[in-house]
């Protein structure tokens, strides 16, 4: 069918994707096109990895998110996808398009997506549309560069000194907000919340971190760039 619910079409211009699209012409770029409407209840398995991704999804409503999988049973979780994003942009355009992660529904979702061939005739009719599109896959491949050099660090301490001096440069202050909930970045640094709660204390009494609360933390900057050039010691490595 051509493009669904119109409703959809105010929150769609957010979207980086089409945020370049004047309001008045985008009803009509997308009605020129074929798209999909998807909606699952919280923690349906909307994808899983090792699929094929055959179309461009669009989170409408609600919270999308990916892990990966190790093969053993333990996964991992690498991002929440949040109203209006595009969720593996890169993935799709690459030369053999298999999904590196699963994509669960956190909560109830609506997502919208546009198959190959019709994302290709949405790139023709409007230059914005991909230049916005490389621009979204160029920003997920340095999330995902990122994200690799982050667990590459051999113990807790220094993926937590990792996370948090991101977290000061991207809001340019040495006391950032929390992004994430203790649950949530448990699972970003793939380890046990108990064991992120007890060396974030250690840190605190140490001094590494100087205040912290449930919506900002204090951070002595010097000292976490220092712990992230130490080599770890034998046996700190985490499995």
């Amino acid at each position: 069918m051509v493009f669904p619910f119109e409703h959809y079409i105010p929150s769609l211009s957010l979207c980086p994707l089409f945020q370049n699209v004047a309001l008045d012409k985008l009803p009509v770029l997308l009605n020129s096109v074929r798209a999909e409407v998807e909606e699952y209840p919280a923690g349906t398995m909307v994808r899983h990895q090792g699929d094929r991704y055959e179309g461009l999804i669009i989170v409408a409503e609600g919270i999308l998110e990916t892990r990966i999988d190790d093969g053993s049973g333990r996964g991992m979780m690498v991002e929440y996808f949040r109203p209006v994003s595009m969720v593996a942009s890169a993935v799709l355009v690459s030369s053999n398009p298999v999904l590196p992660v699963s994509l669960i529904a956190r909560k109830d979702v609506t997502l919208i997506s546009f198959k190959r061939d019709e994302l290709f005739s949405l790139f023709s009719r409007e230059p914005a549309v991909l230049k916005a599109y490389m621009a979204d896959a160029g920003d997920k491949v340095r999330f995902l560069t990122k994200k690799l050099r982050l667990l590459r660090f051999g113990t807790l301490r220094q993926r937590i000194a990792d996370h948090l001096l991101s977290l000061a440069l991207e809001q340019e202050t040495d006391r950032p907000r929390w992004r994430h909930g203790r649950e949530q970045m448990a699972d970003l640094l793939g380890v046990a919340r108990p064991s992120l709660s007890r060396e974030l204390s250690m840190m605190s009494q140490e001094g590494l971190i100087q205040k912290m609360n449930r919506s900002h933390v204090g951070l002595c900057v010097s000292r976490l760039e220092n712990l992230l050039e130490e080599r770890p010691a034998p046996g700190q490595i985490l499995p």
